[in-house]
This record gives structure tokens, C-alpha cells and sequence, in this order.
């Protein structure tokens, strides 16, 4: 039960059961016939267990079934078990295919992907307002609408509100655009005052998310406002970028957006650094130049 509710790492809680030869093999080997058996039996729990009641998640598996990153999402269950699942495995397992870019470090070493969760659980489907993408916009919102439907009808029901003419899911569907707040003042008119503030009081926001985002990571070889050049030579201005999906970059010269041209290039590299190149620098080159990268969240500015 351990291994199937906590993955493979949660052997190491029962090392003393094994040899150390069979242990060693099954703690490492990725294609090992332990993963491959965890990874069909969580694969199956996906279809059955959250695609039973769920036609649209099970299309979505059947659509990236073949993708890389399916299998990527399918071996960190593996091996991690319901650690990253949250309390809606579905729209966990949605964020982590849908998002290509998130991999391990996301969970680890910059917790991008629980401020992922909490942005969008508190600020609905809006707060990835770059999510241009109309079909995964649609499965994102029914994903949402999973995790919203037992805690949203649940307080509906605390707070006596009556679900008359298909108040419910009218609430539930603005819920999981909107969010919470916003969501509700959209249905707002329609509840007896006394009701409504009864539930706004009980509205589980966790902590202020109204503007949070998650956002670009940014890494630079030298420090901000610290270039310099000798004129007639070529120079270069780089920052690396990482982020959920590969960010957006967007130059600018003095708050002005930059012109491209035989002068001033813009190269970008597989690893998300962005090169951009003044060649034969002018005095006119002076100025401050800021690259904006823009994850499919709300962007981050690097001067």
C-alpha cells in the first residue's frame, strides 16, 4: 500500500526488507521492472479511477499518450506516488501536460509548481491569460471545474443557498474562470444578500493571490546596469530564462521597444538564453536596454 500510494521512493522506508543487490536495482534502475509495473498500474488508475466519469480526460490522455512529456508525467507519479498530486489529481495531471516546461525542478527546487497551483486555484482560469491555446483552454477549465465543483457546491449548501434555476453550475462555471472572488460577484445578484455574505466569508483563498503570478526565472552573467563597451566594436547583452513553457522574450531600449536590424540582432538559444547583439556600437547605443519574458502567466520585467 506504501508503494502504491507514495512510489518507489517510499522504499526507502522498507530497505531492511531487501537485499541489497534486489534494493539497489529497484531504487535505480528507471526501467527496471518495478517502474514499469508502478507506472502501469498509476497509467490504468488514471483512466479508470479519473476517466470513468470523465470522457475529456481520458481523449486527453489518448492524445498525448505518445508525447515525451507524458511519459515524464506518468514516471514522476511513479516515482513519487500522490506526492505532487495534490487534492485534485486530475487537474494536476492536466497542469503537467499541458505545461511541457514543467519538469522535477519545478516541485523541488523552486516550488514554481505549487505557486502554479495556488494562482490558479484561488484566481481561476484568467490568471494564464497568455494561454492562447483555445482546446487546452477548454480542457484546463473542465480540469478546474473538478476541483472547484465539491468545494464550491459544498459551501453553496453551508451557506443555504438553493440551487434554483441552475444556479450552481452557473456559479461553478464563472468560479472557474474568474476564481473565487470574482466568480461569485458574477452570480452575486442572484442570492439573498444574507446568503451571499455568508459565503464570502467562508471562500477559501489562501493568501493574497490577487496579482501573483508565476514567473520567468532569470539568470545573467553579470550584474544589472553593469555593461559596458568600446565604441566601433561589437557588443552582446545576454539573459537566460526559464519557465513553465519557454518564455517570451521581448526587447526594449529606453522603455521603447527595439528595432531589429543589420546593427541589432536577437538570437535565442535552446536553453531559453536570450543574445542580443550590437554590432560596431554607436554613442547612440547608450541607454537602458530590458528584456521582458513572459511565461503564460503575467510577465516579468529584467532591467
Amino acid at each position: 500500500n506504501d508503494l502504491l500510494q507514495n512510489g518507489r521512493q517510499s522504499l526507502s522506508n522498507h530497505k531492511v526488507e531487501f537485499a541489497p543487490k534486489v534494493y539497489t536495482a529497484a531504487i535505480n534502475e528507471n526501467n527496471g521492472q518495478l517502474m514499469k509495473s508502478l507506472k502501469k498500474y498509476f497509467e490504468r488508475q488514471w483512466k479508470i479511477k479519473y476517466g470513468s466519469s470523465n470522457q475529456w480526460f481520458k481523449l486527453l490522455l489518448e492524445e498525448y499518450k505518445d508525447a515525451v512529456n507524458y511519459d515524464s508525467v506518468l514516471s514522476r507519479t511513479a516515482e513519487y506516488g500522490h506526492r505532487y498530486l495534490k487534492d485534485c489529481p486530475i487537474l494536476s495531471i492536466v497542469l503537467q501536460l499541458l505545461f511541457e516546461g514543467i519538469d522535477d525542478k519545478f516541485f523541488d527546487e523552486t516550488n514554481a509548481f505549487n505557486d502554479l497551483w495556488c494562482t490558479i486555484t484561488n484566481n481561476g482560469l484568467k490568471s494564464i491569460e497568455n494561454f492562447s491555446d483555445n482546446k487546452k483552454q477548454s480542457v484546463l477549465l473542465q480540469a478546474l471545474c473538478e476541483y472547484y465543483r465539491p468545494k464550491l457546491f459544498e459551501l453553496l449548501e453551508i451557506s443555504e443557498i438553493q440551487d434554483e434555476d441552475n444556479l450552481y453550475e452557473s456559479a461553478l462555471n464563472n468560479v472557474a474562470k474568474y476564481g473565487w472572488l470574482q466568480g461569485l460577484q458574477e452570480v452575486e445578484e442572484r442570492i439573498i444578500v444574507r446568503h451571499y455574505n455568508t459565503l464570502r466569508a467562508k471562500i477559501p483563498v489562501f493568501g493574497d493571490t490577487s496579482g501573483k503570478s508565476v514567473q520567468p526565472k532569470v539568470e545573467a552573467p553579470i550584474l544589472e546596469n553593469n555593461q559596458s563597451c568600446v565604441f566601433g566594436q561589437d557588443t552582446q547583452i545576454s539573459w537566460k530564462f526559464s519557465g513553465i513553457g519557454k518564455p517570451r522574450v521581448t526587447w526594449f531600449f529606453n522603455d521603447q521597444p527595439l528595432p531589429t536590424n543589420d546593427r541589432l540582432r536577437v538570437m535565442e538559444t535552446d536553453d531559453g538564453t536570450s543574445i542580443l547583439t550590437i554590432r560596431q556600437a554607436e554613442l547612440g547605443d547608450q541607454g537602458v536596454y530590458t528584456a521582458r519574458a513572459t511565461n503564460a502567466f503575467v510577465p516579468q520585467w529584467k532591467p
